[in-house]
């Protein structure tokens, strides 16, 4: 079965993004409860390296990428943000940054990718301005990012095209 065969909506697949994404949010929150969003996104990134191992070649680059961008975003928020701004803008800072991260890994793997980060911005607007909470931040996130994705995979490029990406 190639990577673009199968059912219409992986529910599975879905499920299992959007647990990874909640989980990691809430352990990475909690290991470091002063800075909740940073180790909260770097957690959420970790645990979903492992749900897109079967479905990328070299899905560590996920972890790694994300965590990166997930670094950024923090300082960006943190430095060019005024105190005062910075509950009601995380969202709008770190997601389109996260998802520029994440797009370089996607990049090679699927058509369309670039969407991913205007996706990835909606998504974390959305966990962590519109909704925020312990468990509805990694949640909302996950199952709009994981809803996505699914999307994208049934435009996957062939093996052929992605390794010539990688090159």
């Amino acid at each position: 079965m190639s990577r673009q065969d199968g059912p219409a909506f992986d529910s599975a697949f879905w499920f299992q993004w959007i647990m990874a994404t909640t989980l990691g949010w809430l352990l990475g929150g909690y290991l470091l409860a002063n800075l909740p969003i940073l180790p909260g996104g770097i957690g959420a990134g970790v645990l979903q390296w492992p749900i897109l191992y079967q479905r990328i070649p070299r899905a560590w680059r996920w972890m790694l990428a994300s965590a990166l961008a997930w670094l950024a975003g923090a300082l960006l928020l943190l430095l060019a943000v005024p105190a005062d701004l910075q509950p009601l803008l995380p969202g709008f800072v770190i997601g389109p940054i996260v998802g520029l991260g994440q797009w370089l890994v996607l990049r090679h793997e699927v058509h369309w990718a670039g969407w991913w980060i205007a996706i990835s911005a909606v998504a974390w607007t959305t966990g962590l301005t519109l909704l925020p909470g312990a468990l509805s931040t990694g949640a909302l996130s996950g199952a709009i990012t994981g809803a996505v994705l699914i999307l994208l995979f049934r435009s996957a490029k062939p093996a052929k095209d992605a390794q010539e990406d990688i090159a």
